[in-house]
């Protein structure tokens, strides 16, 4: 007998304003601002002319932005997949 098919949720989003953004990533408020300007950085939300993060947003900028610090590193990290 098929399961039923159940839609998830999307999480409720955690919203900081741009001071706690910019603690989170290491990096001033102002540098989040030149950044909105530029359209770089990770994706803001602006409601009612207030700027506010998605803490998830920022975890996910963090991450996708994580380099490895060397070539030997990079071959560690591919035998630990297999």
């Amino acid at each position: 007998m098929p399961q039923p098919i159940v839609m998830k949720k999307p999480a409720m989003p955690q919203l900081v304003n741009t001071r706690k953004a910019a603690e989170i990533l290491g990096r001033s408020a102002a540098t989040l601002k030149r950044w909105r300007a530029e359209g770089v950085g990770p994706n803001w939300i602006e409601l009612q002319g207030r700027v506010s993060y998605d803490v998830n947003v920022l975890l996910e900028y963090i991450q996708k932005n994580t380099r490895v610090a060397s070539v030997r590193a990079a071959m560690e990290e591919a035998r630990e997949a297999v």
